[in-house]
């Protein structure tokens, strides 16, 4: 397990990614949801579909849980939540007594869970197996330590499925062992480059594709060009990343303290 925790880091989010960075519209708990953008991944594995990726940075650190939203054939099934948190400050730090949980439970039972594990001073990783009983939700949660002056907690809330997700969904089938290999990559520095016609930039050295629409503050809406558009060679910018299909997808750019998330 050890080993498979170190892979992911290399790796970098087979999952928050691996085919999971498209965010849905919200909608009430029902196999009638709204449709993912033309963009959208979604992982396959034992009759599971994943998708999407949750992520919270109200703090100083970021929460990322992947999947957002799973669908299960029928009651009884287990899905497998990978829980990434990407620190700013290197571990340890004087308010080290910091979690991660789990709350408010509905319709799901949570069957296992693995320590937390910090892959590296910046990144802790935990993995919970959840038994899906019914159309539900359940929140994960980061507790930033006790008087840490840069923040309260990170909150996301996965939702559950019983039966098929819409049709135009195009899945990616994978191995389980695969869903070990779950983690996000934080870039940060100037950009190097933007390519239009590929749809990706390049921070640090690496090339970083940007796919599907965003959201931005206040609610607005954003295509991947209006993304590109935004970025400005020589600019520092923090970008949230994650692995799929052997290339690296932003989820999040941090621009000048301006957040835009896809989906």
């Amino acid at each position: 397990m050890e080993r498979k925790l170190i892979a992911a880091f290399i790796l970098c989010i087979l999952f928050t990614a691996l085919p999971f960075a498209v965010r849905w519209e919200e909608g009430r708990l029902s196999s009638a949801t709204s449709l993912p953008s033309e963009d959208s991944s979604v992982l396959s594995s034992n009759g599971v579909l994943y998708v999407g990726s949750a992520v919270s940075h109200e703090g100083s650190d970021l929460l990322c849980v992947v999947p957002e939203k799973a669908y299960v054939p029928e009651p009884g099934t287990e899905v497998i939540l990978n829980v990434t948190v990407k620190f700013k400050h290197a571990q340890p730090c004087p308010y080290s007594d910091w979690e991660i949980i789990t709350e408010n439970p509905n319709n799901v039972e949570i069957v296992n869970e693995t320590e937390t594990k910090l892959l590296d001073p910046y990144t802790a990783f935990k993995q919970y197996t959840v038994k899906v009983l019914g159309n539900g939700t359940l929140d994960v949660v980061f507790k930033y330590g006790t008087g840490c002056p840069y923040g309260t907690e990170e909150r996301v809330t996965i939702e559950f499925y019983i039966g098929q997700p819409p049709e135009n969904i195009n899945a990616t089938s994978t191995n389980p062992e695969e869903l070990f290999n779950i983690t996000t990559m934080n870039i940060t520095g100037i950009v190097e480059e933007i390519n239009l016609v590929d749809r990706y930039f390049v921070v640090d050295g690496k090339a970083i594709w940007v796919r599907g629409r965003w959201t931005g503050p206040n609610g607005v809406e954003y295509t991947w060009k209006d993304m590109l558009l935004l970025l400005h060679v020589g600019e520092r910018v923090e970008v949230l990343a994650s692995y799929e299909n052997g290339e690296l997808k932003a989820d999040v750019i941090i621009i000048n303290g301006q957040r835009f998330v896809r989906g």
